[in-house]
């Protein structure tokens, strides 16, 4: 049996507007392998704020300790380490209204009508029509309740809409917006506790 310790720092910041207290706990496991001259580390980077949790592990930062690392890495970068497959943005019911509405419009207008293969210029009496319709939209939750819609969909962005959809009609996340500025703060107070470079 192989008993292995190592050293945890528990670090506790406050006072960050808009955010609750967060707790980091920062383990690193220090040298894992060496070739030549080179060193790469290991560690774990575990963040808690109001109740939920978000954890890490990389087995290989060269030299760096976790906070180094963490500190040399992008925002978006630790966030998807931590919380894998979270989207910067989000579907909305809202957001389809808008990019519904923005596409009539320009249809009706004629405006950027080239980009489009199966649309063609509405009428004033169908663009109405379809505008009158729009609202509905608003209710749809998930791009899977846009099938209950696909023929107002297809009347207002032709036969691929799907794509459009998925592309247009989304919001930013506010899960991603609060891990985000959590992690923004924990590297903030990383770097603060890092010495300085002589």
């Amino acid at each position: 049996m192989k008993v292995d310790t190592s050293t945890i720092t528990k670090i506790r910041i406050s006072d960050v507007h808009g955010l609750g207290p967060v707790t980091v706990f920062i383990e690193d496991h220090g040298v894992r392998a060496k070739s030549g001259d080179h060193e790469t580390c290991a560690g774990n980077l575990t963040i808690s704020c109001y109740g939920q949790s978000w954890t890490c592990y990389w087995g290989s930062m060269g030299p760096s300790t976790v906070a180094q690392f963490v500190t040399s890495c992008d925002a978006d970068y630790i966030l998807n380490c931590l919380s894998r497959g979270l989207s910067g943005t989000q579907f909305s019911g809202n957001a389809l209204v808008e990019l519904a509405s923005k596409r009539v419009i320009d249809r009706r207008r004629r405006r950027n009508v080239e980009d489009w293969e199966d649309c063609y210029e509405l009428s004033k009496h169908d663009a109405r029509s379809l505008y009158d319709q729009i609202d509905e939209l608003g209710f749809v939750d998930a791009p899977a309740g846009c099938m209950a819609h696909d023929e107002l969909l297809s009347s207002i962005f032709g036969g691929d809409w799907g794509y459009q959809v998925s592309e247009g009609a989304v919001e930013p996340n506010p899960d991603y917006t609060y891990l985000k500025r959590i992690v923004e703060a924990v590297q903030q107070a990383l770097a603060s506790q890092l010495p300085v470079a002589a």
